[in-house]
């Protein structure tokens, strides 16, 4: 029997150090106002969004030997389920800076460290033996070097031959490795898809931007013409586009919110998609994307990458419904 809890493969954990700055000076000499120190990485966001609904989640991590206790110790604070599969090296760090009382955020993101076949093997073991249990698998953030650049390819086809559903969201190249492998869904946002599609960086998204809705929707078709079944592509505060196999993509407008940060926001937006698939008895893609959109807006209004609001949140999914016709 197949319970209702997320499975979240994110092997890249890190430490998330958020520091509140009143300016970043290049060059210059600052202090931070505050410092907060998590457990981070795409997964970890997901996990929070899941258990902010008061829903269980379980990541799938590569821990690494360096700071291994604090890392484990951070997610148990937060009640997290890990499935810890151990491998020697650091634990990767993210710096993130967020100027107040602007929100202009700076990140700094570390690769962490390199991994071999005999590790990538344990850990894909320890995927496949977890998705029994769970209908849905999110292939969540970058993989570590030294992983296969088709890393996420091999976790979706496990999770089909489980008869599981996979989503994919991580870094251009490995999206489109992942594609040969037909994910149920795959959610970049408009740079990582334009960049996994073409091979080159991204297109760099900006609010003046009149073409974003075109952009997105050209490549979430994309995406789904290369091997996705379906195709979520978003755009901050503008939107998101979806493609679903076989029909013209469809936009749907961001709601509007008063922004204190968006670090973690897409990862927000597909752990609304993950609660909206596991509360329907089949995928609807467009339920899914209206309850990420608002989790993602209402997750904008929180600091912390993943907290969200659960009431917030269905606040704004009830406006998003009214916006497109569905009660």
């Amino acid at each position: 029997m197949r319970d209702r809890s997320v499975l979240i493969a994110t092997p890249n954990l890190c430490l998330d150090r958020t520091q509140l700055v009143p300016e970043l000076v290049l060059g210059g000499v600052m202090r931070a106002r505050s410092v907060e120190v998590t457990a981070g990485g795409k997964g970890v966001n997901i996990a929070r969004v899941a258990r902010a609904h008061h829903r269980p989640a379980t990541v799938v991590g590569l821990v690494a030997d360096g700071d291994r206790q604090r890392l484990l110790r951070l997610l148990a604070e937060e009640g997290a389920d890990v499935v810890d599969v151990p491998m020697p090296g650091d634990t990767r760090n993210a710096v993130i800076m967020i100027e107040q009382p602007s929100g202009r955020t700076t990140i700094v993101n570390e690769q962490g460290s390199t991994i071999d076949a005999e590790i990538w093997g344990r850990y894909r073991a320890a995927v496949d033996a977890n998705l029994p249990r769970h209908r849905v698998l999110s292939c969540s953030g970058s993989l570590p070097p030294g992983a296969p650049e088709d890393g996420y390819g091999q976790l979706v086809a496990l999770a089909h031959a489980a008869g599981v559903l996979a989503v994919v969201d991580t870094a251009p190249g490995a999206l489109r490795a992942a594609l040969d492998s037909h994910p149920d869904l795959v959610k970049p946002n408009l740079q990582e898809a334009e960049a996994a599609i073409s091979g080159t960086s991204g297109l760099v998204l900006t609010d003046a931007d009149s073409d974003v809705r075109e952009r997105a929707e050209t490549a979430a078709a994309t995406l789904c013409a290369l091997g996705a079944r379906n195709a979520a592509v978003t755009a901050g505060a503008h939107g998101v586009a979806l493609a679903e196999s076989g029909k013209r993509p469809r936009w749907f407008p961001a709601v509007k919110v008063r922004v204190v940060s968006a670090v973690g926001a897409g990862d927000s937006f597909l752990g609304g998609v993950l609660l909206e698939i596991e509360d329907s008895a089949t995928p609807d893609w467009v339920a899914a994307i209206l309850r990420g959109s608002a989790t993602a807006s209402a997750s904008c209004e929180q600091l912390r990458a993943g907290g969200v609001d659960p009431d917030r949140a269905a606040e704004l999914l009830a406006q998003l419904r009214k916006q497109v016709g569905r009660s």
